[in-house]
């Protein structure tokens, strides 16, 4: 068979790699590989994932055989299938030993009808040829073996944007539909910096050799030729810009889904955290949480075997971040059912599975990071195979008696005098949005403490009557506390104050007192929690007569981080929290 026969773009890449291998290449960060060199590397990595032979394996969208071949000389049986009938007849002539056949992987065909057939399932760069994911997923759990691998190999985008422009699926999208399908990840590796200089050597050579394709495939062939040579221009932007990736999958098949919220899930929701920790939570409560949030979700991975057996989520939450706006989830409600905590080991067991499912779904290219609040038991998990870093300890702070003493006797007129009034209110209002624009930039980091995410946070709470103490200098809003009682104690959740008018948070203190007293409410202790940043907060509190004392449960905050350009470290050093930006309040 002659190169021009065979169907575009695979005519062209023949020409110009002069090589049956068309796929992209490795570099593994070298610089004196020639193409050739790198595509080999590429196969070589590949082919590290492979058991030993024989066994029966599937080569999805063969190309031009070279891999089939290859794979069927080292003592593989191998179907290799391609819809051209040129590609078949070329590859079976140039790479023997195969059997291929020419059809498509959802056509209706013998060598793909019988289940449980394949002990390996490689989709080599031909993944992007499908528009629709769900029924190819579908059909490789129906054709692999139980104990079988799927082997995914393919270029990714980053983006829903590059999808106006190109084949190649949204990263998220393709673990997205093999975990609905059961399977989970073995392996995995993301590797597109190293590939990207395909996309220079292929331009280059598209360039060069213009002449050569030309006369080869007839002038007709020149508007292919700029088609192509624009789409690798794109590409090559697209990787250098992150939009563009190329990945390694090696899934396994399983007997548990993993999927996103459906609407009721929170039936079994709720069942199965009253199994997992022996307490209710209340409807009123979930949907306040999840679906009632002004700032989207609900945003759950969930893990079914029949029944819903394990479960990952988090809220959304707006942060400043010194210079700007961005949002950030807050972990919340993670459990396995103490049944299924012994299926899978590290980063195979259920919770690490809906984890994985939750980054790539609604983290990563989304959202800088997430915070939550672990102990040791957890952290140690978390690090080993979570991304998930303890970042600060968290402490609480404590007025004891004394100390409240003297606030409780200070007269209230003496705030009058200093030109203080203080409110108690339930109801958030625009004096929200005053206080944390003039405070914001005193904290360096923190959740937007603004008018809508107090309302939602604190004043919607389906469980707790919440006390704000809001302070006023002159008739100018300049800072809040907020408590609630439990017992004898006042629990102080939240707090936000200028740096610029640092009395105002005694006279909070002092006329939230007063208040709780004329209310016939006793207050022995008052208790919170604080982050050790920033430095002048922390002194306020001393002043104040406050205490701190390492949590007794040792809890620290947690982050995981999903972009380069913030380190986890530097998260805990800026980051300003509450007992308030826990689940625990």
């Amino acid at each position: 068979m002659n190169i021009t026969d065979l169907p575009q773009p695979f005519g062209f890449y023949r020409v110009l790699t002069g090589s049956d291998n068309l796929h992209f290449g490795y570099w593994q960060n070298k610089t004196d590989l020639n193409l050739a060199q790198a595509q080999e590397a590429l196969s070589e990595l590949l082919l590290n994932r492979f058991p030993k032979p024989p066994k029966r394996i599937l080569d999805v969208g063969c190309g031009l055989g070279v891999m089939a071949g290859y794979l069927a000389k080292a003592g593989y049986q191998v179907v290799a299938i391609a819809p051209s009938e040129q590609l078949i007849r070329y590859a079976e002539k140039k790479h023997p030993g195969a059997e291929y056949v020419a059809c498509g992987f959802l056509d209706d065909h013998n060598q793909l009808r019988s289940p449980e057939s394949y002990d390996i399932i490689l989709f080599q760069e031909s993944l992007q040829y499908f528009p629709h994911l769900a029924p190819v997923f579908e059909k490789v759990k129906q054709l692999l073996k139980p104990s079988g691998r799927v082997i995914l190999c393919d270029e990714v985008s980053y983006t829903p944007e590059t999808r106006k422009y190109s084949a190649v699926h949204e990263a998220q999208n393709i673990e997205r539909h093999f975990s609905e399908q059961g399977f989970f990840v073995r392996y995995h590796n993301r590797i597109g910096s190293q590939v990207t200089p395909t996309t220079e050597h292929i331009l280059h050579r598209f360039y060069k050799k213009r002449p050569e394709l030309i006369a080869c495939f007839g002038e007709e062939s020149e508007s292919q030729f700029i088609h192509f040579t624009i789409g690798w221009e794109k590409q090559r932007t697209w990787y250098k810009t992150g939009q563009f990736g190329y990945e390694i999958w090696e899934i396994e098949p399983s007997q548990f889904q993993v999927r996103s919220y459906k609407e009721d899930d929170e039936k079994s929701i709720l069942q199965a955290f009253q199994t997992a920790f022996g307490v209710s939570q209340s409807l009123a409560h979930w949907q306040w949480k999840f679906k009632k949030s002004p700032f989207g979700g609900p945003y759950i991975s969930t893990v079914w075997d029949e029944k819903l057996v394990a479960h990952y989520s988090a809220y959304p939450v707006p942060i400043w971040l010194g210079n700007h706006d961005t949002m950030t989830y807050q972990v919340g409600d993670t459990l396995t059912e103490s049944a299924y905590r012994g299926i899978g080991r590290g980063n195979s067991s259920l919770l690490a599975r809906a984890v994985r499912h939750f980054h790539r779904l609604y983290c990563e290219g989304q959202i800088p990071f997430f915070y939550g609040f672990n102990t040791d038991k957890i952290q140690r998990f978390g690090k080993m195979f979570l991304r998930y870093y303890p970042v600060a300890p968290v402490y609480e702070w404590i007025v004891k008696e004394e100390a409240l003493q003297t606030l409780s006797k200070t007269p209230v007129w003496q705030n009058w005098l200093r030109g203080y009034t203080v409110t108690c209110v339930s109801q958030v209002e625009e004096w929200a949005d005053d206080i944390f624009a003039k405070a914001k930039s005193h904290y360096g980091w923190l959740v937007v403490r603004n008018q809508q995410y107090l309302q939602w946070r604190y004043q919607a709470h389906p469980d707790y009557t919440y006390y704000f103490f809001v302070i006023h200098h002159w008739g100018k809003a300049v800072g809040w506390w907020l408590g609630r009682v439990e017992g004898e104690t006042l629990l102080i959740g939240d707090a936000l104050f200028s740096q610029q008018d640092i009395q105002a948070p005694r006279a909070g203190l002092i006329a939230g007192l007063a208040f709780l007293q004329k209310k016939a409410i006793k207050i022995n202790e008052i208790r919170g929690w604080f982050s050790q940043t920033p430095q002048w907060w922390n002194e306020v509190l001393k002043e104040l007569g406050f205490d701190s004392q390492r949590h007794p449960q040792d809890l620290d905050f947690c982050v995981t981080s999903f972009t380069e350009e913030i380190e986890a470290e530097e998260i805990g050093k800026n980051f300003y929290f509450t007992q308030g930006d826990s689940d625990l309040f």
